[in-house]
């Protein structure tokens, strides 16, 4: 695993080599690299409801199929993008406790301790301050742990029925009037959660 204050600031220390105004900056790109993931993650959500919309008229089990592939493709391309956007939340974390302590450096100093966090471990320094958005982090961690999961699910090799069943019973569901293609999207999406929980 890549260590985030390595990956942003080299081997520096960044409560040493970095500004307030250059932490400023590296928080705007994160944060507009994270608003650009949630809008393809929309997108990619609003494909998956046309999908089963269009799985409406499906003339035979071959075509619900197909488009149950392109569904399962669409849903596997959400999580490596959900994935890069909590790897982009840890790191606009990291930034942003930094530039907290960078702007509170002269408090810092006069209660005694900046040395002391300036003098930590980057590991330490690194786990510490992602560990301070306690908030953040337990949303973080499940975000983190459903990737991790559905990642080790796609290298195992589901099989090819298990891996559309639930998709295909979305479509039917769908074709019957019994559920929205909006709510079939949901539905897929937690049914991938569920199975990837307890795999």
């Amino acid at each position: 695993m890549v260590k985030i204050f390595s990956k942003l600031f080299g081997s520096r220390n960044p409560l040493e080599s970095m500004k307030a105004d250059e932490l400023k900056v590296m928080e705007i790109k994160l944060n507009r690299k994270i608003e650009d993931l949630r809008n393809d993650i929309r997108q990619i959500e609003s494909e998956i409801q046309i999908l089963f919309e269009k799985a409406r008229s499906a003339r035979d089990k071959s075509e619900e199929i197909s488009i149950a592939r392109r569904i399962k493709t669409l849903a596997q391309k959400k999580d490596m993008k959900l994935a890069a956007q909590a790897q982009l939340e840890k790191e606009l974390r990291a930034v942003s406790n930094v530039l907290i302590l960078k702007e509170h450096e002269e408090d810092l100093k006069a209660a005694g301790v900046w040395e002391k966090v300036k003098g930590l471990d980057p590991e330490e320094l690194e786990s510490w301050l992602i560990s301070k958005n306690l908030e953040a982090r337990s949303r973080d961690e499940l975000v983190s742990t459903v990737v991790e999961m559905t990642s080790m699910a796609m290298r195992t090799g589901i099989s090819y029925e298990d891996d559309l069943d639930d998709i295909l019973d979305a479509i039917r569901a769908v074709k019957e009037g019994e559920m929205e293609p909006e709510e079939a999207g949901r539905v897929v999406s937690r049914e991938k959660d569920r199975h990837t929980q307890y795999s």
